[in-house]
């Protein structure tokens, strides 16, 4: 961080109004609780003011986790065309993965870009460019009536994840309206941002976290070499899987949806302090081992009521071998066993607990499921061979275990057959696990 200067901060004091992590009311009146990124930040007689410089810059507010509710405050950018794009940042993981809506102010009373007025973006990869030439129209508007470009405006975000309402200079119906935010995490930091060689003006912050609504947090490890899933908004473009990656994860984002659930990565070795906050972890093909630590804190977690929805393949993907997940389940009275002899391809699950009617679904080979209360089989050899299985534990905790990893792929089609019933059953399975 560069220089961060106060002056007459009393006289103006600005507050936050919903507590942090369950910590107490902070201040923003203090820059300590501020980190600048790209950037030189003033805090002036309670102004903020972030300077201009080649690239995008952010001012993060330390230790927000803000899912629902309103940010509103005062925005000032200048009539400088291609030159001033000043707004709020959230969803925020770090200075590259964020969501924003922001203005353009040199749009503000010009006739022929006034539908360029409000933008919204999900980095690193949908900014605005992206959006604009896949889907014109639909992640930018106008303002009505638009304000004076060198003024203050006001702006308030009213965000229900996945909704975002942007309503400018008091105006009682929506400026602008993001139905389906392009994010499975739906939870961040919140930061003051700006663009390309902008300056920016931002006074009079108010936020207030709506915690009504409990969201289920899904945790997915990315950590132990997974075959196929990754955090997308990680990968670069250039990436030749980062097309499937982006395809499951938006088949993810409408499971996440259906049973009212955000997801994250887990990117580093899983410890207690990563799952104390998690509902379901969630891990698909790994082949890396784990190590005690890691363990000790998913047994730890599972004994407190936490739930496990763990994925094998036959030896095609990752052996046995490869990765010691039966240390991960052990406990449970439940174990992957070798590959199941079958040829054809095809699966279904039972009617029972998980699923109210049998699903078809996209099997095709498998590793043993041994133990627990079966509920998938191979359309070929049937009950014999069980490719999942399920365990609720004395103390709350539930697993999934499953030796099947097509279906989790969201893979619709194979060989010929294209109604496999995937997201039905990444739905019921979730949210049996919730």
């Amino acid at each position: 961080m560069k220089s961060l200067k106060t002056c007459l901060l009393s006289i103006f004091l600005l507050t936050i109004s919903f507590s942090v992590l369950g910590q107490t009311i902070k201040n923003l009146d203090d820059p300590k609780n501020w980190e600048v990124h790209n950037r030189e930040v003033d805090f002036d007689n309670g102004v903020i003011h972030l300077n201009g410089k080649p690239g995008d810059g952010v001012l993060w507010l330390k230790g927000s986790d803000f899912q629902n509710g309103t940010i509103e405050l005062d925005i000032k950018g200048r009539n400088k065309p291609g030159a001033s794009f000043v707004g709020v940042a959230f969803n925020g993981k770090d200075n590259s993965i964020f969501d924003a809506v922001y203005f353009r102010p040199f749009n503000f009373q010009n006739q022929n870009r006034r539908e360029h007025m409000v933008q919204y973006i999900a980095m690193p990869h949908l900014e605005w460019k992206t959006l604009r030439e896949n889907h014109p129209g639909k992640y930018e508007t106008h303002i009505d009536p638009a304000p004076a470009p060198d003024d203050w405006f006001h702006v308030k975000l009213e965000i229900h994840y996945p909704k975002v309402e942007v309503y400018v200079n008091g105006s009682t119906t929506p400026t602008f309206t993001v139905e389906e935010q392009i994010n499975v995490s739906g939870h961040g930091k919140i930061g003051l941002w700006v663009g390309e060689s902008s300056e920016g003006w931002f006074k009079n912050i108010s936020i207030k976290r709506n915690t009504m609504n409990d969201y289920t947090h899904i945790l997915m490890d990315v950590a132990h070499d997974q075959v196929f899933w990754n955090d997308p908004k990680s990968m670069e473009l250039e990436n030749e899987k980062i097309g499937r990656v982006y395809m499951m994860t938006e088949e993810l984002y409408k499971t996440a949806r259906a049973i009212n659930a955000t997801v994250d990565y887990a990117k580093t070795e899983i410890d207690s302090k990563m799952l104390s906050d998690t509902d379901i972890l969630y891990i698909h093909i790994p082949k890396k081992q784990y190590t005690e630590k890691e363990v000790k804190a998913i047994h730890k977690f599972i004994d407190a009521g936490g739930s496990l929805f763990i994925i094998m393949d036959s030896e095609y993907w990752s052996s046995l071998s490869d990765t010691n997940v039966n240390d991960l389940i052990a406990p449970y009275g439940i174990q992957y066993g070798d590959a199941i002899p079958d040829k054809l391809p095809g699966g279904h699950t039972i009617k029972g607990e998980i699923h109210e009617e049998p699903l078809k679904i996209s099997y095709h080979e498998a590793r043993k499921v041994i133990g627990g209360t079966p509920f998938v089989y191979g359309d070929e050899l049937g009950e014999a061979y069980p490719a999942a299985a399920y365990v609720k534990t004395k103390k709350g905790g539930k697993l999934v275990v499953m030796g099947e990893a097509m279906v989790s792929l969201y893979m619709t089609s194979w060989e010929g057959v294209d109604d496999y019933q995937c997201q039905e059953f990444m739905q019921d399975v979730f949210n049996w696990l919730k």
